[in-house]
């Protein structure tokens, strides 16, 4: 098990996912952001070849999270490669393990886009 990020995995954890974890029950699910680490970037090869490699690049560094999800009682929602993000439900007894994951940067709560304010 990893203990990357600074104070080990709930180092791991943004101030606003350990305060709903404090308001949580064990077994209730919370709706997070799973940040992976950046996956490197060939630099040689065609745009289409990059974008293949980094994306499959992701799926791998992808599966073990998405297992340690399951693992938790939890659900992978989405996914999106161009940021190496993943969007769950997980049990708030189960984030810890899963920010254990070697791939795991951060676990946060999403958030609701806003509109700019400049635009009309």
């Amino acid at each position: 098990m990893d203990d990357d990020g600074a104070g080990g995995p709930a180092g791991k954890l943004t101030a606003r996912v350990a305060e709903r974890l404090a308001q949580a029950g064990a077994g209730s699910p919370v709706e997070v952001v799973v940040e992976l680490r950046p996956v490197e970037v060939p630099v040689t090869g065609s745009r289409a070849e990059r974008t293949r490699a980094v994306r499959a690049a992701f799926e791998r560094e992808l599966a073990g999270v998405a297992e340690r999800i399951a693992a938790a009682g939890g659900v992978v929602l989405e996914t999106a490669w161009v940021d190496q993000t993943v969007r769950g439900s997980v049990p708030a007894a189960g984030l810890l393990a899963v920010a254990e994951d070697d791939a795991v940067t951060a676990i946060d709560l999403p958030r609701p886009l806003q509109p700019d304010a400049g635009a009309s």
